[in-house]
């Protein structure tokens, strides 16, 4: 039951079981610093929009409206781009790290807004929707492990 223990907890015990998988929030997308083996994926399973009923984000998106300008390309979505570039962060801390990012949000290749999301990543970053080519990328770190 990880939700009984405190955050800095989880995280020392994830750090120190190799092949262990946590399950967080975006809370752990901050102030989390996991190097090497510990961590090799990180599964985003939606764009981190903030909910539109979060009272800040509703102030702040009446305002926009207000001023004539629309919320959702002003704000949510710069927003969300910040937010996935410090998820990808999560993965990739130091110049050794290794390991794959799989984003399961099908918006973020069908949707306009997607581009600009996708924008905040790295530009030099191998992407793919191929499982092979994902299988092929561990094949490879499990030969360079050996």
């Amino acid at each position: 039951m990880q939700g009984e223990k405190p955050k800095h907890l989880l995280v020392e015990e994830f750090k120190r079981k190799i092949g262990s998988v946590l399950f967080a929030t975006a809370s752990f997308w901050e102030g989390v610093d996991v190097v090497g083996e510990a961590l090799s994926l990180v599964v985003i399973d939606k764009l981190p929009f903030a909910p539109p009923d979060d009272p800040i984000v509703a102030a702040r998106s009446a305002r926009l409206e207000d001023d004539g300008q629309d919320p959702f390309h002003t704000y949510q979505v710069p927003r969300a781009a910040l937010a996935l570039a410090q998820g990808f962060g999560r993965l990739i801390r130091h110049r050794g790290d290794r390991g794959i990012v799989a984003l399961l949000d099908r918006r973020a290749v069908t949707k306009p807004y997607g581009r600009r999301v996708l924008a905040g990543l790295p530009a030099d970053c191998p992407r793919t929707s191929s499982l092979e080519d994902v299988s092929n990328f561990w094949t490879r770190q499990l030969s360079l492990a050996v």
